[in-house]
């Protein structure tokens, strides 16, 4: 009895390690199948992931990139998405963010616009002050193109009176020898007196090329040339 009942317990074991071997069959043939899945599936994504760094070459290209990209979806996507109802939240937040960027639109367009006309405004006004200095320096020209005529003058006066005082003194040397020395002294005080102007030419130049340096107009305009400097005498 004892024996049959061994029997009995084996065969239903047998039966169990069939079923059991039929199960782990099974579970070998969906792992292999899983297993060539992924890998099939991987493959798709290595080309994918190439064929779309060929695409990112042509980013500086819009056409090329739009053709790319179309050939790309028509190889890779065999069936349409479902469309699905974009969340509320989403769609909040996407609203909210769309109204702030054209509110910061539309400030900084008008503070560039305020820019613009402030900045014209400023042009025009340094334009004016530019053309007010031009005619300032124009007039001190003019009126040190006067003075300095009046000084030439002079000079030239009393160059020649020295000139014509010189050659009568030394006409008339033989006849007083104590004439030589009020024509000496008369040559002296007229030399002085050549110098001085002179000097004073010199000085008023040289506040004028200071006050020029000073006050001198960012415009484009061409001032006219100084005159010639002093003659100097023989």
């Amino acid at each position: 009895r004892e024996l049959e009942q061994f029997h009995r317990s084996n065969a239903q074991l047998d039966l169990m390690i069939g079923e059991l071997r039929k199960k782990l069959d099974s579970m070998q043939q969906t792992i292999v199948g899983q297993r060539k899945r992924i890998g099939d599936q991987e493959s798709v994504v290595s080309r994918f992931k190439s064929e779309l760094h060929e695409c990112v070459q042509f980013i500086q290209e819009p056409e090329r990139l739009r053709s790319c990209v179309a050939h790309l979806h028509k190889q890779h996507v065999h069936r349409e998405v479902p469309h699905r109802e974009m969340d509320p939240n989403v769609t909040h937040e996407y609203h909210r963010h769309k109204d702030y960027l054209e509110r910061t639109f539309t400030t900084l367009k008008e503070k560039f616009a305020m820019d613009v006309e402030a900045h014209s405004a400023e042009n025009m006004r340094v334009m004016h002050d530019n053309m007010s200095l031009i005619r300032e320096i124009n007039k001190q020209r003019e009126a040190n193109r006067g003075t300095k005529g009046v000084l030439q003058t002079k000079i030239a006066s009393l160059q020649r009176l020295r000139l014509a005082k010189s050659h009568q003194q030394l006409r008339s040397a033989g006849s007083a020898a104590g004439g030589t020395a009020a024509m000496a002294a008369e040559m002296e005080s007229n030399r002085t007196r050549i110098q001085a102007l002179r000097s004073a030419v010199m000085e008023l130049e040289a506040r004028l090329s200071q006050q020029q340096d000073e006050q001198r107009p960012t415009s484009r305009e061409i001032l006219p040339p100084m005159d010639s400097a002093v003659p100097q005498s023989s």
